[in-house]
């Protein structure tokens, strides 16, 4: 092996041979001094996001959020996201944060908060049967009477197990029975179900003895929200698993249960769009770290 060193010609391997140990030094300061730089770098971006974040929750903070109707009732959302996403599959640079809107310890809505190369953007999509309201700046941006999908059964679902470590056996089971596809840069693509469940709650006074809240996703972008619960039946008391479905892309989706197709969803953008969807998408506009 022989190297150029500029005007004095070439060193010979024993050379390099004899001057070892500086070279090593030297590779290991180099080493050393690129893996700081790394580090602070992820450092810097971590810390960004957390600015990012604190500013996503001031946001939703400055909203009004609320249950419709003649006599409203204010809605909390959750402390810190549930899930932090990115997508390099879409932006290299855009993240997000998923927080839920909470009524007591149950979820009515899904508000995902991004950053993306023209600004920020949230996705609102409603879980519950009831309507919503949501305010900002004075001006109502988001009332959607219920959610898209409404609660029903799971088809040929267990009875639920006693203990919750056992439901949740069952409620990752029932997840996998499930398929979500979306078409994304004019292709069909399948999500992967996040086998942790995003949330779980115990709620008796909403009726739910037990809930999780999993998702479908592109990367780690949530695309759709499958929201299982434990009720118990008006009729005999019985107690069964009941499934809600959410969307949480402006793409086109399709749901399918146990390879049979129940859901289909057209894209947002595609067609008309009024604040009184079920799911909303909207720009917020840009917003600089502090």
């Amino acid at each position: 092996m022989r190297f150029l060193e500029g005007n004095r010609g070439l060193a010979s391997s024993s050379d390099m041979s004899a001057n070892g140990p500086c070279w090593v030094a030297l590779l290991v300061v180099a080493f050393s001094t690129a893996t700081v730089r790394a580090e602070e770098a992820a450092a810097e971006a971590e810390a960004l996001r957390k600015t990012e974040v604190e500013q996503m929750k001031q946001i939703l903070d400055d909203a009004t959020i609320e249950t419709g109707g003649d006599k409203p009732e204010p809605l909390t959302r959750s402390e810190h996201p549930i899930l932090r996403y990115t997508n390099p599959v879409t932006s290299a640079f855009g993240h997000g944060a998923l927080f839920l809107i909470l009524q007591g310890k149950r979820p009515v809505a899904a508000a995902g908060m991004s950053s993306r190369e023209n600004g920020f953007y949230w996705e609102l999509s409603s879980l519950t049967q009831k309507p919503l309201k949501v305010t900002r700046n004075g001006k109502a941006v988001w009332s959607p009477s219920s959610s898209a999908w409404m609660p029903r059964p799971v088809p040929d679902a267990p009875i639920p197990a006693e203990s919750p470590a056992a439901r949740l056996t069952q409620m990752r089971a029932i997840a996998r029975q499930f398929s979500v596809t979306e078409e994304r840069r004019n292709q069909w693509q399948e999500g992967r179900l996040l086998t942790q469940p995003l949330h779980r709650w115990e709620d008796e006074k909403a009726g739910a003895f037990d809930g999780a809240l999993f998702a479908y996703a592109e990367t780690t972008d949530p695309e759709l929200l499958l929201l299982l619960e434990v009720r118990k039946d008006a009729a005999d008391g019985k107690a069964a698993w009941v499934f809600t479905l959410a969307r949480m892309t402006a793409s086109p989706v399709k749901v399918s249960f146990k390879e049979k197709e129940i859901w289909t969803v057209d894209g947002y953008w595609r067609g008309p769009r009024t604040p009184q969807d079920p799911y909303v998408e909207q720009l917020l506009g840009k917003f600089e770290a502090k």
